[in-house]
């Protein structure tokens, strides 16, 4: 299918009710004229070329007035500000710059983190201001942008290449699509099936193109079910609450994906979302070690974790917030890079009456004290999971994977220690101590003790 199946008839539709004989301005597009994502793009555009008048007209001026004179300042003020205010189309420029706006914002919002890495860069490397005022040309998956901006501010970045830049955005992308509700991705997705409307009259997408938005996002249960759909309804479109439903279907029953394109081997996809090495030879990437097959360990994680709630609004302290929601909720609060993401706020403190529901209280209520052999005790168990990996950083698990509670790590690296196989392991992982202790998957903590928990499966 043609990358433009949207766009072209777009463009078409969009020419007969906007003539190629007349200029136009942002004020000439209602709201319900045009795609929402379409209008933001071609109002930005005009905003970057009525600046780009008005420093022309600037830069021409000659010595023979004096410019920087306090009245011809005071003049020249005004008039430079209404230039940028009231920019418009020529009537001769505007089938090509609405056929360049409709691809571009199509292709947006199918494959953002391609389109964006093609449109951003026009160097090896550009600065991080800039970076961040050409991704505010596309209106849709704002967290992208704060997930750029977050990350440059916590490695401390002015300049960044495009390795780099689709690096932090294609994960960023898988996560925070690896924490979506059905409802979030309804959302997510609205743009993408208005545009459709406006493009051919009916509110529905090409199955090729959701197959392309969710191998981009590694979502492979969804395009298992696009698949299955495409086969037993003979159908080639589909509509927004039917997706939904696909969606939802996954959620509940997720399976191997059967897109022969799409490989679900934990290899692949680490390789997919970094090319580069982990953090001791580079601090772009966390560090992440292959499955032998297995679905990666961030999404075995949240296809066991329970559904949390994604109102942005929702107190924290009634639950902890989905990955996407921490970014969209206030992104200038955290310092978190994008493979650094902050952690959810804890859950309230369980009383005591409810207390003996969880692994750490059960183990805390066993009244054990830690002696010297006790520890001597734990250290073998703790060579017996890590096997030969960097040595265990247990303060920091104690710490922030368990609440402090040394007996409950000890109990679960008993349970760990029973298995040989990471499909098990990591079901224990995400039951007695992400789902427990709702730990934030992604923290540094997490990640080295999944890794490490992997790498000691691997060597037995």
């Amino acid at each position: 299918m043609s990358p433009h199946t949207l766009a072209d008839p777009l463009h078409e539709r969009l020419l007969e009710a906007f003539p190629a004989d007349t200029a136009y301005s942002p004020a000439d597009w209602p709201a319900d004229a045009m795609p929402g994502p379409l209008r933001h793009y071609l109002t930005q555009f005009l905003r970057h070329r009525a600046q780009q008048e008005a420093h022309r007209l600037q830069e021409a001026r000659s010595r023979w007035a004096n410019h920087d004179h306090p009245e011809v300042q005071e003049a020249a003020h005004p008039y430079f500000q209404a230039i940028s205010d009231h920019p418009q189309v020529p009537a001769g420029q505007w089938p090509e710059t609405l056929r360049t706006a409709t691809r571009r914002t199509t292709a947006h919002l199918v494959r953002p983190v391609a389109t964006l890495a093609t449109f951003v860069f026009d160097d090896d490397a550009v600065a991080v201001p800039q970076i961040l005022r050409r991704m505010r040309f596309f209106e849709p998956y704002d967290y992208l942008r704060d997930a750029v901006e977050a990350f440059a501010t916590k490695r401390n970045r002015d300049r960044l290449a495009p390795p780099a830049f689709e690096r932090v955005l294609r994960r960023i992308d898988e996560r925070m699509a690896a924490d979506f509700s059905p409802e979030r991705w309804r959302e997510l997705l609205a743009p993408l099936f208005d545009t459709a409307r406006h493009a051919t009259g009916q509110a529905r997408v090409p199955l090729p193109l959701l197959r392309a938005f969710f191998k981009e996002k590694e979502a492979g249960s969804i395009l298992d079910r696009l698949h299955t759909h495409e086969r037993e309804q003979d159908t080639d479109t589909l509509s927004l609450s039917a997706l939904q439903r696909l969606i939802e279907a996954a959620r509940r029953d997720p399976s191997p994906t059967s897109d022969p394109d799409f490989s679900p081997t934990g290899q692949d996809l680490n390789a997919a979302a970094s090319s580069t090495p982990p953090p001791s030879a580079s601090e772009d990437t966390p560090s992440a070690s292959p499955s032998d097959g297995a679905t990666p360990m961030w999404k075995q994680f949240e296809q066991e974790a329970p559904r949390r709630s994604t109102s942005v609004d929702a107190d924290p302290s009634d639950e902890a917030q989905p990955l996407w929601a921490q970014f969209r909720r206030d992104p200038s609060a955290s310092d978190s890079a994008p493979n650094e993401a902050a952690s959810p706020p804890h859950a309230p403190s369980t009383s005591p009456s409810s207390a003996s529901s969880s692994p750490a209280s059960a183990s805390a209520s066993s009244g054990d004290t830690t002696s010297a052999n006790d520890q001597e005790d734990l250290a073998d168990l703790e060579r017996a999971v890590f096997g030969q990996a960097p040595a265990p950083k247990r303060a920091v698990y104690v710490d922030a994977l368990f609440e402090g509670d040394e007996a409950a790590y000890r109990q679960t690296l008993g349970r760990l220690r029973a298995t040989d196989r990471w499909s098990d392991a990591s079901q224990i992982i995400a039951r007695d101590v992400f789902r427990a202790y709702q730990v934030n998957i992604y923290s540094d903590a997490a990640v080295h003790f999944t890794n490490a928990v992997e790498a000691g499966i691997k060597e037995n």
